[in-house]
């Protein structure tokens, strides 16, 4: 019951359409009951002139039966399909309602939450789950209604011209109900089941189409291929046991439909031979059995689709309602602009269970320092050493300790996170570009940049060069994830990006790996001279990326094992960093004489 008053309240905002949809539906099958009085008058009328008998009544003639017919059909016409106009309609609405919402959710949700559901699964959620939520408020309710408006009317006046054949009639219907009880639960789990295989299926499918490039560098096509039929084949399985479960609610069904239908010609085709049930009689409760048949044969239908849509919703509700770790305050006691004065202090973090890069160890270990607004940090160290967890710490796309990261001297923890996010650029290593322009990927964060904006921040990523390179300049499609861009342009894309919004902090997490130092070196004056007062944190493996910094901290292990200024750094030799810039010198410089 806890499932169905969850899907009642997906469905309460649209109580009015509903209602008005329903009562058209009612208004349907009441109108639909006048048909079988008709065929009663007719057949009564037909058994009279055969017998010599006067006609009562005002179907003395066949015109008026026809023309009455007519009339009705063009009403139910009418009616029926305003019904089904609005409940459909209705049912659409719910899943749109529900698409927003699960939207929102993915727009709110924390790295960790991806770490639990990849995008596979949330997309064979966001799609088959909900279109199954779409089914349920739509055909489900206008189909379940119906049976249940049809059965309120018709069995009535079928109890009024027989008890007898009424009883017969339902004779099969407790077995009927006692298999659809047996195998709702089972749909439900079975329709679970698929839907998980499903989303492995989809998951499957969208890691091969993204690593399309290295599958083919490796030759991996037949082992992708034999995985996806491994997916594709227990998705078939396991949707089969639906079906099949399904079927047989469906064959008791008919049974139940065709039992009635013989039972009322053998025992109504006596009782007019004997004289108790007249030929209008057997003719109108025929007509009435079959108002109800495709009710009964489609009751096994309704309830198996309900069993589905109950299943779809318990697993859209894990998104819906899966904990978020990174939540606005209630109360902020910050808000606005930020003025750029980053301090970290005593920043010790470990992934949660079940994260992406979860580890045993420490991602970071006691952590601590200091940036003024406009000053320049710099982060280098092995891979793994905790560099990009202290970047995604600071806009908080982690969740940290309390008071272990302030922003202006305020916990971030305690700053509206909006305002928050809006004062950081934040640049990610793989340059993340979208299926735009180029000039609307650079405008991502500030759609109303004039076309001389847009230019100055790609004269600052060092981008504005390539513009050459490209056919329609500004308007140039980049391509799905950017597929026309080489790494360094995308990099240097989603720097221009940032520097658009003129953030009070700009974070740059190895965004200039791909990029030569050449040019990593000039952006970093470039942003400077742009950004004077901005504060930058920038993370790099080149150390001659950071040279310009105001400050560099060596990380190993999430620890700071060394710190200072780069200058100073390299007069030491028994320092890492000297060590660090020392080896890329001599492989630089190996690599120019080869």
């Amino acid at each position: 019951m806890n499932a169905l008053r969850r899907y009642g309240a997906l469905l309460a905002p649209y109580r009015n359409r509903y209602l008005a949809g329903l009562s058209l539906l009612l208004a349907t099958n009441a109108l639909s009951l006048t048909i079988p009085w008709l065929v009663k008058g007719s057949v009564d009328a037909i058994a009279a002139m055969q017998a010599g008998r006067p006609v009562e009544g005002w179907l003395t003639s066949p015109w008026h039966f026809v023309g009455a017919l007519v009339v009705i059909a063009l009403v139910l016409a009418v009616i029926r399909t305003a019904s089904r106009v609005v409940i459909l309609g209705a049912g659409r609405y719910v899943a749109r309602d529900v698409r927003e919402r699960l939207y929102q959710r993915l727009l709110e949700a924390d790295p960790s939450f991806y770490s639990r559901f990849p995008t596979g699964e949330i997309m064979s959620r966001g799609v088959s789950d909900v279109r199954m939520l779409e089914a349920v408020g739509a055909p489900g309710v206008l189909w379940g209604c119906n049976a249940l408006f049809m059965f309120a009317i018709a069995l009535p006046p079928m109890l009024s011209v027989s008890p007898l054949l009424t009883g017969l009639v339902l004779i099969p219907h407790p077995l009927l109900a006692g298999v659809t009880m047996w195998a709702a639960t089972r749909v439900k789990r079975y329709s679970r089941e698929a839907q998980e295989a499903m989303a492995e299926l989809t998951t499957h499918l969208q890691e091969t189409l993204e690593g399309m490039h290295v599958v083919k560098a490796f030759t991996l096509e037949e082992q992708q291929a034999a995985r996806f039929e491994d997916a594709n084949d227990r998705y078939l399985e396991r949707s089969m046991k639906e079906a099949l479960t399904r079927g047989g609610i469906g064959i008791v069904a008919v049974f139940a439909a065709g039992f009635g239908t013989c039972a009322i010609l053998w025992a109504g085709g006596r009782a007019v031979a004997q004289g108790t049930l007249t030929y209008g009689d057997l003719a109108l409760f025929l007509s009435l059995n079959a108002m109800v048949l495709r009710p009964t044969i489609y009751l096994g239908w309704i309830l198996s689709l309900l069993q589905r849509g109950l299943a779809a919703l318990d697993r859209v509700d894990e998104l819906l309602l899966a904990p978020l770790a990174v939540r606005d305050p209630e109360e902020p006691k910050a808000s606005g602009a930020l003025e750029g004065r980053l301090e970290v202090e005593g920043l010790t973090y470990r992934y949660p269970a079940g994260a992406e890069v979860s580890t045993r160890r420490l991602a970071l270990d006691d952590v601590s320092f200091t940036v003024p607004p406009g000053g320049v940090l710099g982060l280098t160290g092995p891979i793994g050493s905790g560099k990009s967890t202290i970047l995604r710490a600071i806009p908080r796309f982690l969740e940290v300790p309390a008071e272990s990261v302030r922003m202006d001297g305020v916990p971030i923890e305690r700053w509206d996170l909006g305002d928050l996010r809006r004062g950081i650029g934040y640049v990610p290593q793989d340059g993340t570009v979208f299926s735009l322009s180029l000039g609307a990927n650079i405008a991502f964060g500030e759609p109303d940049a004039s076309e001389a904006e847009v230019t100055a921040a790609l004269r600052a990523a060092e981008l504005e060069k390539d513009l050459d390179q490209l056919d329609d300049g500004l308007e140039t499609l980049v391509g799905e994830r950017g597929v026309t861009l080489s790494g360094g342009q995308r990099q240097r894309l989603a720097i221009a990006r940032a520097l658009l919004i003129k953030p009070r902090v700009l974070l740059l997490d190895d965004a200039l790996s791909m990029v030569d130092a050449e040019t990593a070196v000039a952006i970093l004056a470039n942003l400077r001279e742009r950004l004077p007062g901005t504060t930058v944190v920038v993370s790099a493996h080149r150390t001659a990326t950071l040279l310009g910094a105001d400050e560099l901290l060596v990380v190993d292990r999430g620890r700071v094992v060394e710190r200072g200024a780069p200058d100073e750094l390299l007069s030491k030799p028994d320092s890492r960093f000297f060590a660090m810039h020392e080896r890329q010198r001599l492989q630089s410089e190996i690599l120019e004489s080869a």
